[in-house]
C-alpha cells in the first residue's frame, strides 16, 4: 500500500483528528447518500468507535438537500456543539459552506476524490487525491478509500502518542470490505491501490464483521461465499443507491452502522422493497422516452439525446441516462421538469467529455458538476430548449459518425478446444474486474448453435458448437435477438465457471454475437 502521508494535508488533519479526540471534542462525519459516501461514513463511525470515541454521522437527503455540504445542515451540526467536521466523498466543491462551519467555531478536514473547481480556496485540510500538488501515486481513488486512508494515518499518529496503552487497536482489515463496496459502487478504475482494496476487501465480504453488509449480500440472492465484484456492482451497491435516489438514505445508514444481527433483517427487507421501486420508477421513464422514439424515430440521428418531462423521479434520471447510452450509444441528458424548475443528470461515451460540455452551457445553469462520463445540473425551466439546442451543437461540431459507433476490444481469437477449466482458473487471477480492468474477452468463429431460447428476464440461452466441441451460453438481456438453430455465429464471450446445485461446468458469458460471414 502507497505511504497514505503521500496525500496533501494527511498530517495537518490526522493531527487535527488527534486533537479533536484529546479535547473529546464532538466529532461529526458527513457523507454522501450514494454507496461510496456511505460506506466511507460508517468506516469512519465504526472506526472512531474501536477508537472509544463518540461521533454523529450525517447524510443529506438527496431530494431536499441536495448534494454536498449546505448551509442548513451545517448549522445543525453546529448547534450539538463546537467540534470537527469530517466528509466524505465530498466538500471539495463547497468552498462557502466550509468557511460558515469555520465562522460558526467549528474546525473541518474535507476528504474527497472529486475534480476540484478552479480558483477554489479553503482554509482548512483536503485530503483528495485530484491536488495537483499530490504526491499519491494515482488520482483516482474512491471517497471511501481517501476515508480508509484518512484512518490508518489516525491510528499510526495514536499508536506513536501511546493511546493504546497496550489495548487493542482497531484492525484495519475489517473495514476493507466497506472500502471494497464503496470502490466498487463508484466505477472508479480497478487499478493500483483501487484493485489490491477491492481484491482483499471481497474477501474479507465472505466473512464481514458488520452484520448490515452481510444481510444486504443475503437479501440479494448472492451466494455469500462466492462473491466477486460483478455481486458488489449489480446487487449489492443498487441497494445502497435506492433509498438515497428516491427517498432517504437514513436506512441504509443504520443498516451499515448496525452491530446486531437481529436489527438488520428488517432493514434488508426494506431496502429491497426501495430498490424494486426504483426499478419500477426508472421503467416508467424508460418506456415514456421509447414512446418518444416511437413517434420521432428521427431524434436518433442527432449526435446527443436529450430528454425532458414534468413527473420524472430525479433520482433515476442518471441510471436511465445511462442505460440510453448503453442501447443508443450516445451522449444522453434527461431533465424532470417541477414548476419552473428542471433538474437533469447526464451520461456519455468515450469520445465526449460531457464535464466540459456542461461548463461551456454554464450560463444556462444554476448549479452543476461531474466529470468526463456523468453529470448533473440544475437550470429553469424556460432554458431547456436553449439548452437542447446548445449542447446539440456542440456534440455536432465534436463527434464524427465514427465515435458514435461502439467498440468491443477483442483479447484473443481462441477454438473452443483451448478453453478449459486451467484457463478459467488462470483468468481469475486477473480479477478483480471492474473500470479500467475489464473481464478478458475472446472471440470464436463460425459457432453452430444447436439450442437457442429465452430463460429468465429475457435473457438467451444457447448450446454451441465449434470443432466438435460443444459449450452452453448464456447472454444476459439478449433475449430479443435469438438465431436460428443450425446458423453459424461468431460470438464475443468470457469464459466461466457456473455452479448450480453443487454442479460445476464451464459456461460461456456471451458479449456479443454476429451472423458469420465466410
Amino acid at each position: 500500500m502507497p505511504d497514505p502521508w503521500l496525500l496533501p494535508d494527511m498530517e495537518k488533519a490526522v493531527d487535527l483528528v488527534c486533537t479533536s479526540i484529546a479535547n473529546q471534542d464532538p466529532i461529526t462525519i458527513y457523507g454522501d447518500y450514494d454507496a461510496d459516501g456511505l460506506t466511507g461514513a460508517c468506516l469512519l463511525y465504526h472506526f472512531f468507535k474501536d477508537l472509544g470515541v463518540p461521533c454523529a454521522v450525517y447524510v443529506p437527503n438527496r431530494l431536499k438537500e441536495g448534494y454536498g455540504l449546505n448551509h442548513e445542515a451545517v448549522r445543525k451540526i453546529r448547534g450539538a456543539g463546537q467540534g470537527l467536521l469530517i466528509t466524505v466523498d465530498c466538500g471539495v466543491s463547497n468552498e462557502q459552506e466550509v468557511a460558515l462551519a469555520r465562522e460558526l467555531g467549528m474546525k473541518v478536514i474535507v476528504t474527497d476524490h472529486h475534480r476540484i473547481p478552479k480558483d477554489i480556496r479553503f482554509h482548512c485540510p483536503v485530503i483528495n487525491p485530484q491536488r495537483a500538488d499530490s504526491s499519491y501515486p494515482g488520482m483516482e481513488l474512491a471517497g471511501v478509500g481517501v476515508a480508509f486512508l484518512l484512518a490508518v494515518g489516525v491510528r499510526a499518529r495514536l499508536r506513536e502518542r501511546g493511546y493504546f496503552g497496550g489495548r487493542a487497536e482497531p484492525d484495519m482489515r475489517d473495514f476493507l470490505d466497506l472500502v471494497a463496496v464503496g470502490t466498487v459502487a463508484d466505477q472508479v478504475p480497478m487499478l493500483g491501490q483501487n484493485r489490491a482494496f477491492v481484491k482483499y476487501g471481497l474477501s474479507r465480504l465472505m466473512s464481514t464483521r458488520w452484520p448490515g453488509l452481510e444481510a444486504l449480500v443475503e437479501s440479494s440472492a448472492a451466494d455469500p461465499k462466492n462473491i466477486d465484484s460483478t455481486v458488489v456492482a449489480f446487487r449489492v451497491a443498487p441497494r445502497l443507491n435506492a433509498p438515497g435516489r428516491i427517498s432517504s438514505p437514513d436506512i441504509c445508514l443504520r443498516i451499515l452502522m448496525a452491530e446486531e444481527k437481529e436489527s438488520v433483517v428488517q432493514l434488508a427487507s426494506e431496502i429491497n422493497a426501495v430498490n424494486a421501486l426504483r426499478q419500477r420508477l426508472e421503467q416508467d421513464v424508460l418506456r415514456d422516452i421509447a414512446g418518444v422514439i416511437e413517434r420521432n424515430e428521427s431524434i436518433l440521428d442527432k449526435k446527443v439525446l436529450v430528454f425532458g418531462k414534468e413527473g420524472w423521479h430525479e433520482g433515476v434520471l442518471g441510471i436511465v441516462a445511462s442505460r440510453l447510452v448503453d442501447k443508443y450509444y450516445r451522449p444522453t441528458l434527461v431533465l424532470t421538469f417541477e414548476g419552473q424548475k428542471a433538474k437533469g443528470s447526464g451520461r456519455s461515451i468515450d469520445k465526449f467529455n460531457l464535464y466540459e460540455a456542461v461548463c461551456r452551457i454554464g450560463d444556462l445553469l444554476d448549479r452543476f458538476g461531474g466529470h468526463s462520463h456523468a453529470a448533473g445540473f440544475s437550470l429553469q425551466r424556460a432554458k431547456f430548449n436553449e439548452l437542447k439546442k446548445t449542447i446539440t451543437e456542440i456534440a455536432e461540431e465534436s463527434l464524427e459518425g465514427e465515435d458514435l459507433r461502439p467498440v468491443l476490444n477483442i483479447d484473443a481469437e481462441v477454438h473452443f478446444k483451448e478453453i478449459s477449466r486451467k484457463l478459467v482458473d488462470a483468468l481469475d487471477t486477473l480479477a478483480p474486474y471492474g473500470n479500467g480492468n475489464p473481464e478478458p474477452i475472446f472471440c470464436t468463429r463460425s459457432v453452430q448453435v444447436l439450442e437457442a431460447r429465452v430463460v429468465g428476464e429475457k435473457h438467451l440461452k444457447m448450446l454451441l458448437r465449434e470443432d466438435g466441441k460443444l459449450y452452453d451460453a448464456i447472454g444476459f438481456h439478449m433475449g430479443t435477438k435469438i438465431p436460428w438453430v443450425g446458423t453459424h455465429i461468431d460470438i464475443a464471450y468470457t469464459p466461466k465457471l457456473n455452479s448450480w446445485q453443487g454442479y460445476e461446468s464451464l459456461q460461456l458469458k456471451l458479449a456479443d454475437f454476429r451472423e458469420h460471414v465466410p
